[in-house]
């Protein structure tokens, strides 16, 4: 096992669970920050809901993954704070995973504030901003509608350049390194898409019918809500879709998977492909 030690925050989640295990795969001691025991690292127990259990996540290791858990209710605003505990604990890099949204979001925004405060810190900084997550079909906040057949999105026929969860994680990684990048890392997928391109390269991969059926934000609070989500969190959804369909979010193709890499990032296709098999037993991670 590497002395080099990195704390993981999140190591279950869409991103953290593989750059736990890339980190693992690369010879690391990775220590797992979480509320429960993750599938890579030393399970270090850690809540956002208790600060007592921040110091001991990072005391000990050389650099830190943390991201900005917004589907955890006042734990995006607590998020500089456990920045500033990572720092006072000798981490000597941390990676944040941001958002390409941030030049669009509010100046008092959680994404703002945590970069700012991030930036003030005496550490090397990386701070990862990708656009958004082809896995939110998979795993993530559409995944009921996958399941359906039918993802109904207030998105009109707006394209963005998805980007799949394992490039950005392995971006992570190579940020993570003793000698990787630092600053700004905007990153996509190879190509903008539309929900209609997505949707359709789900169905081919599982092999059943999944379509795009554009709708109205209240139609899909109303279906977000029904599916468990909380309403603030549906109409955040609901704003966000509607920058895609109106095109006033708009996000152009980055190499920065390439560059840091050495490879082009995952398209559509492979990651359906990677999802249809993992559906089936075919593959692990």
């Amino acid at each position: 096992m590497s002395t080099y030690t990195v704390t993981v925050v999140g190591p279950t989640g869409k991103t953290g669970r593989h750059v736990a295990r890339y980190a693992v795969e690369r010879g690391w001691t990775v220590r797992a920050a979480a509320r429960r025991k993750p599938d890579h690292g030393t399970f270090v127990p850690f809540d956002w809901d208790n600060t007592r259990t921040w110091t001991a996540a990072f005391t000990g290791s050389h650099a830190a993954y943390v991201l900005i858990p917004f589907n955890h209710p006042g734990a995006p605003e607590r998020t500089p704070e456990l920045l500033r505990v990572a720092a006072r604990s000798a981490i000597a890099r941390i990676v944040l995973l941001s958002s390409l949204d941030v030049d669009s979001a509010e100046p008092d925004s959680p994404l703002r504030t945590a970069e700012r405060a991030l930036e003030s810190l005496p550490v090397t900084a990386a701070i990862l901003r990708p656009t958004w997550f082809l896995d939110n079909f998979t795993v993530g906040s559409f995944l009921p509608m996958t399941h359906a057949g039918d993802l109904r999105l207030p998105a009109g026929e707006g394209a963005i350049p998805f980007v799949d969860a394992r490039d950005v994680a392995a971006v992570a990684v190579a940020a993570l390194a003793p000698d990787g990048p630092s600053g700004p890392l905007p990153i996509t997928g190879p190509e903008p898409l539309t929900h209609h391109q997505v949707a359709q390269a789900l169905g081919a991969a599982l092999g059943r019918p999944v379509r795009y059926t554009p709708t109205s934000p209240a139609e899909f609070i109303e279906l977000m809500t029904h599916h468990g989500f909380t309403v603030d969190y549906s109409q955040f959804l609901a704003d966000a879709l509607a920058d895609v369909a109106t095109g006033a979010l708009r996000i152009p193709v980055t190499d920065t998977v390439h560059r840091l890499l050495g490879r082009p990032a995952y398209s559509i296709k492979e990651f359906s492909t990677h999802y249809a098999r993992r559906c089936s037993g075919q593959t692990g991670q």
